[in-house]
């Protein structure tokens, strides 16, 4: 930051008017100043965009174009992109050729529309470099949100879509202010508070906006969350200026921000690639740990053929992507009549079922990556103590695993909303689980933010719920955790019909929904865990859990 401010009084210096001589340069400072708001937004109000540097460029579009022609320009490219990637839907195109498809059509739509501006029909723009990265970014915008619409239904990436927009037009209004612009511009001193504001808010922020009305109920209301946080901001300060050491926190939820930090330093970058589905299954597999029987692993187009046969020979199975998350791309297969297959997605043929699995090989869940992998596996028939308790699908049971200790747990529950798969984004029932002896402890559906006594579906009184043989869940998701060699995990583990827990996928990064369902926070349970003298890291399975669950019962006093 010193050297920022060094380099400007140099400038000012060499020009006499840092105004004159940047001036030709003023995208590059209002590039800036987006950067830092929109990153603002996301982290500090959590706003939640389609990426960060997607709206900078779009919003730098509008400084260029206008408020009204530009999202005109973006919306038109925006819908007709969207209608090519549902044209081309059903030919099954790969990642590559889909985009490359959109693309295309994108550029001449845009050639279109400059040769309309050149003849005065449209508002003249005075090159292609002000629509170029635009019209790549919106193609890749229509790319992403059909894919989540596909997978989640309309409601939440239209949400976010939305938001997106907002955060545009809101870097806009900032960047588009000459006079903002130029003073930031011509005084080196504001360079340096910005990058020093960015770093500041990016290292101390704990606790996003949004996530006072997320996590509500631990504090007492949205209100009074913020207001008791603002209290103690202020209390804090004071400390400081003071020079006393105590600090007050708010309590011990675990926030995005916070748990993002116990990622980066507890599961290294080359752990987290080796967590995918395909790997996870091999280690688990060599090492005896129940898992659901693989009937395909697809890692080529040359595996299709053995993939089209699994599906034929087969009335019931999975399809996962090897490195999706949150349930994208999987497909579940629960019978079979005739040539049509009862799944997920409404009744399916077999080439229609292959064609999944053939977009998951080429990349369409497999975010920068232009290929992925595919797994075929045995759909588990649920425990009978469980099955009442969900529709259409398998519960499953989360345990948050901590440096070898399981710290949180709840089972998920499909829903009719869900179609039926344990996913608490598309609608499932997150239902708490006491660490001590797995009784229920609240039920939450974060789809609604509502809290539940019954099933939305079946009507069963979830307070009567019970994992059998629990101890037994917790070893299994003790030595999965260390088999993957991650400090902080979540290893989803589902009942079969004979109460034997398998290892459906181990998560490098849990969500936070799961403290709702518990109605209890995970950070001073973590702190405590963290604390531990060395030797309790060697320590045994059996020995971990049985810690566990006494730390547990006792609140980790």
């Amino acid at each position: 930051m010193l050297i920022l401010l060094l380099l400007g009084w140099i400038l000012r210096l060499v020009t006499g008017s840092l105004l004159a001589a940047l001036s030709p340069y003023r995208t590059f400072f209002q590039l800036a100043l987006a950067a830092v708001l929109i990153a603002t937004l996301r982290n500090e109000f959590g706003m939640a965009t389609y990426g960060l540097f997607a709206p900078v460029i779009l919003a730098l579009t509008l400084a260029a174009t206008g408020l009204v022609w530009g999202l005109a320009l973006f919306l038109n490219i925006f819908v007709i992109a969207l209608g090519i990637y549902y044209i081309v839907l059903p030919f099954n195109l790969g990642t590559p050729h889909r985009l490359g498809a959109i693309i295309a059509v994108v550029s001449i739509t845009v050639a279109t529309f400059l040769l309309l501006g050149d003849l005065g029909i449209l508002p003249r723009l005075s090159g292609t470099i002000r629509v170029f990265f635009p019209a790549i970014v919106t193609a890749w915008y229509a790319e992403r949100f059909a894919s989540d619409v596909e997978e989640r239904g309309w409601t939440v990436p239209a949400i976010q879509f939305l938001w997106t927009l907002v955060a545009i037009v809101v870097a806009y209004a900032i960047i588009a202010t000459d006079a903002l612009v130029d003073v930031f511009l011509s005084t080196p001193e504001l360079w340096m508070v910005l990058v020093g504001l960015s770093i500041y808010l990016g290292a101390t922020t704990r606790v996003r906006l949004q996530e006072y009305y997320r996590f509500s109920s631990h504090w007492g209301g949205t209100v009074t969350g913020i207001t008791t946080k603002v209290q103690l901001v202020l209390r804090n300060t004071l400390a400081w200026l003071r020079r006393e050491e105590e600090r007050i926190r708010l309590d011990d939820v675990l926030t995005m921000n916070v748990r993002n930090k116990y990622i980066s330093e507890y599961n290294p970058g080359h752990l987290r690639q080796s967590a995918a589905k395909v790997e996870t299954k091999r280690r688990l597999l060599g090492l005896g740990i129940p898992t659901p029987e693989t009937y395909a692993t697809v890692e080529s187009m040359d595996d299709m053929l053995a993939a089209r046969r699994v599906i034929e020979e087969r009335t019931s199975f999975v399809v996962k992507p090897d490195d999706a998350s949150g349930g994208e791309g999987i497909l579940l297969v629960s019978g079979r009549s005739g040539d049509r297959y009862e799944t997920s997605k409404g009744l399916l043929t077999a080439g229609e079922i292959a064609a999944h699995v053939r977009r998951i090989v080429q990349g369409q869940y497999a975010g920068l990556k232009l290929d992925g992998k595919a797994l075929i596996e045995a759909r588990i028939t649920p425990s009978e103590t469980v099955a009442p308790y969900s529709v259409g699908g398998v519960p499953d049971i989360r345990v948050i695993v901590f440096n070898g200790y399981p710290v949180m747990a709840m089972t998920r529950l499909p829903t009719a909303e869900s179609g039926g798969q344990s996913n608490l984004h598309q609608g499932a029932v997150g239902l708490g689980i006491a660490i001590a002896d797995g009784t229920p402890l609240g039920a939450y559906q974060q789809s609604h933010h509502r809290w539940l006594d019954r099933h939305p579906d079946t009507g069963a009184d979830l307070s009567t719920f019970r994992v059998p043989d629990w101890d037994r869940v917790l070893t299994v998701a003790v030595r999965t955790a260390a088999a993957s060699g991650l400090g902080y995990v979540g290893v989803d583990i589902a009942l079969d019909g004979e109460d034997t827990p398998q290892v459906f996928e181990v998560n490098a990064y849990p969500g936070l929904g799961i403290q709702n369902t518990t109605n209890a926070g995970i950070l001073d349970r973590l702190a405590y865990i963290d604390a531990l003298p060395n030797e309790y890291d060697v320590y045994t399975t059996d020995r971990k859990v049985a810690l566990a669950k006494a730390w547990d019962a006792e609140g980790y006093a």
